[in-house]
């Protein structure tokens, strides 16, 4: 991924930034609405404002998985992004770098002011999140599946990711539909909404992926206790290993005893008349 400073080299209506070793020379329009870039051409381009519309399509055509997971094609996307501004090809390859940081966001002052409590700051809008649930999960998979004329069925990456926000937007700040949403402030709530969604990997959870005898034992025991407790699995691993114990030895106390088996009953055979004449009969 290309990489740019963090706080680029800032003159009264200009920047110069430096990308992988090469130096770019930059000018923000008003409200940072869009940017002039010049090539090495000497041409002056315009990069205009880049939204969430855009975004996310572009995201649909260049997020793909696989079985290695998420491939991301950064030239492909670059292309996008200058390919909306009207740029010649014949330089996509020379700015691609400054198309990816201009998505990102890299010309956005950072907030002055901190969020409320319970509020994220994403890009230029602040937002209150909530975790999607596991039928809202469900229900936005299955919708943003696709069927292809070969019969094959594949994810569209767009479709799920604006269910994703559907589900998890509580409130934005400022109000406002999310197709308002330039393309820096639309990646930095996409991030925020994934990673809340996606939960944090603990070291439980690759306990459990290992399909082995200490993974049964870690699911036979959580299930054991969330469902004494009414917890969630969270809940059980951040109890003190002791109180685990403890709780552990009290279920294994008030269960209920199992009943006595009782004896298999079996043909009753010749043995068990030991005073019983035998008569045999035998023919000419």
């Amino acid at each position: 991924m290309t990489e740019a400073p963090a706080s680029p080299r800032m003159e009264p209506g200009a920047i110069s930034i430096e990308i992988d070793g090469r130096d770019f020379h930059l000018r923000l329009g008003e409200d940072a609405e869009e940017l002039e870039v010049e090539a090495s051409t000497g041409e002056h381009l315009r990069l205009r404002r880049w939204g969430f519309d855009a975004h996310l399509r572009a995201l649909d055509q260049h997020a793909k998985l696989d079985g290695a997971g998420l491939v991301f094609d950064t030239e492909g996307f670059a292309g996008d992004v200058l390919r909306d501004s009207g740029v010649p090809a014949a330089l996509f390859e020379e700015l691609a770098p400054v198309a990816l940081w201009w998505a990102s966001g890299g010309a956005m002052e950072a907030a002055v002011t901190p969020p409320p409590e319970g509020w994220i700051q994403a890009g230029k809008v602040q937002a209150r999140l909530r975790p999607w649930t596991f039928s809202e999960r469900a229900r936005a998979l299955e919708e943003s599946m696709e069927t292809r004329a070969e019969g094959s069925r594949v994810l569209s990456l767009e479709r799920y990711l604006r269910e994703m926000l559907s589900a998890s937007l509580v409130a934005l700040s400022p109000a406002g539909p999310l197709n308002r949403l330039d393309g820096a402030s639309t990646a930095a709530l996409l991030g925020q909404v994934v990673s809340l969604n996606a939960g944090e990997v603990r070291e439980e959870d690759r306990i459990l992926g290992g399909a082995n005898p200490r993974s049964r034992v870690l699911a036979d025991v959580t299930l054991k206790l969330c469902k004494a407790l009414g917890w969630a699995p969270s809940q059980v691993w951040a109890l003190p290993a002791a109180e685990v114990d403890r709780l552990l030895t009290m279920l294994k106390l008030t269960e209920p005893q199992a009943p006595a088996s009782l004896p298999v009953s079996r043909p009753r055979r010749l043995s068990d008349f030991p005073d019983a004449v035998v008569i045999q009969v035998e023919g000419d």
